[in-house]
């Protein structure tokens, strides 16, 4: 029987919304600089990808917090549940500060790329100001992670939207001056995101204030005998979301030597294919929290039904995604390729990424939700080991392509070998049943 399935749908609906919020965002900000410069809509690409990148590693590990309270709330332990947020918002506050610290430094090295001196200072505008307001994304993230732990996705969701609407309207008045504020050009861009992510960030804690807390002197308390635990299992999945930007970042680079259609074609694909991913995350997401409640409630026997019936219905979606992507990829090509005369070139390749693309989506599901599952399960470290194993073997594959015999074709090929042998190896991980042998929890503790 597929009981699980139901509730994982009902779940995952508002986890889906919340993560491709976050593509709207970038899309909405995208089209309003659209009308400042073409020099800050250049800009936006790297800056953008450089803010995850470092992000990724400090949103991750505080996030893992809600996998921690799914566990507990499964034990149906209050005390716990608070403690566990807390060790999310203790990891805020820490990587907040060192975020900040390293903003100015770490944006001067977009000098080093060489970049026409206006894209170089809007890269170094953008970065600077969002990575000092690193604690605000970061303490959403913990935030969210104990509210989708204890079910409340559809709250995230809500706050998600909110954050959202105030980002537009900033960026709007920021980035072109209107409504009376300043014309700020992309640092306009940047401040909207920082102060959209601050009103998340409150409304994250007037909720988490409203349930109590900050009434338990016990779970606010800095134990660092616990924080270390938590950071051996929440760390690992922080590095390995932040070494697979690093990883698809190459591969964009080795495919821009081919040629700047090449380069466009793909870099459009990656944005369709955001069309699949994003709800597959969510369903992730979803699982995850299934999977630790389950686990926290000790009934370990019911976490591989939830695992393969949480697949079966990715597999569905990323099917009918493919189907998509190979019978209508020259009109969505088409969409982003624009009418210049290098059009023609883009649609053309596009073409070709998009059938891979397509291809490996069917394997991508496996990926995306054997992954989420198993870091909830606790098997974070060893999914991190074997992610920089797989992805040193991808990217030393595609450097020996481009020197031997550089070609479109070859690269994806390597590419969709890469998420094929993730998948395959993480769905053999699940089956294995190692992660029954971890402990996500240090210690039991009575719920109060």
């Amino acid at each position: 029987m597929l009981k699980h399935i139901p509730t994982l749908l009902k779940l995952a609906g508002p986890m889906i919304l919340s993560s491709s919020a976050v593509m709207m965002m970038q899309i909405i900000d995208a089209l309003i600089l659209s009308h400042h410069s073409p020099q800050a809509v250049a800009a936006m690409g790297p800056s953008t990808m450089a803010v995850i990148l470092f992000q990724g590693i400090l949103w991750g590990t505080s996030g893992y917090a809600g996998t921690f309270v799914a566990h507990h709330h499964g034990a149906q332990n209050p005390s716990g549940v608070r403690r566990s947020t807390w060790l999310g918002i203790h990891t805020a506050w820490i990587s907040g500060a060192i975020a900040l610290v390293l903003a100015w430094p770490l944006a001067q090295c977009f000098r080093l790329a060489r970049h026409d001196p206006q894209v170089t200072q809007d890269e170094m505008a953008y970065f600077a100001i969002c990575m000092a307001g690193s604690f605000f994304p970061v303490l959403s993230a913990a935030l969210a992670g104990w509210l989708s732990g204890i079910g409340r996705s559809a709250t995230v969701t809500g706050v998600t939207f909110a954050s959202l609407a105030i980002n537009a309207i900033l960026a709007w008045g920021l980035i072109l001056g209107h409504g009376g504020m300043p014309r700020m050009g992309i640092a306009g861009a940047a401040l909207a995101t920082v102060l959209a992510q601050a009103v998340a960030a409150s409304l994250y804690l007037a909720l988490f204030h409203k349930a109590g807390g900050f009434k338990d002197p016990v779970a606010k308390a800095f134990d660092w005998v616990e924080m270390r635990h938590f950071l051996t299992l929440a760390l690992p999945l922080g590095l390995r979301i932040s070494g697979e930007l690093i990883a698809w970042t190459f591969f964009l680079l080795f495919l821009g030597r081919l040629g700047t259609a090449e380069l466009a074609a793909s870099s459009i694909a990656f944005r369709i294919n955001g069309t699949a991913f994003f709800p597959a995350l969510g369903l992730g997401q979803a699982a995850g929290i299934l999977v630790g409640q389950a686990r926290g409630a000790g009934r370990d026997d019911e976490v591989p039904a939830i695992g393969w019936q949480s697949l079966l219905v990715c597999e569905i979606w990323m099917l009918a995604m493919a189907v998509v992507f190979v019978f209508a990829s020259e009109p969505l090509m088409s969409a982003f390729a624009g009418s210049g005369p290098q059009a023609v070139g883009i649609v053309a390749a596009g073409v070709i990424v998009l059938r891979f693309v397509a291809f490996y989506c069917l394997f991508d599901a496996a990926n995306v939700m054997m992954g989420s599952v198993l870091a909830s399960a606790g098997d974070t470290r060893w999914i991190a080991r074997a992610f920089f194993a797989f992805s040193g073997v991808f990217l030393a594959s595609v450097w020996i392509v481009d020197q031997v015999r550089p070609s479109l074709e070859g690269e994806w090929t390597l590419a969709t070998l890469f998420v094929f042998t993730t998948a395959l190896t993480w769905s053999w991980r699940f089956r294995n049943g190692a992660w029954k042998r971890i402990e996500v929890l240090r210690e039991s503790t009575p719920s109060c």
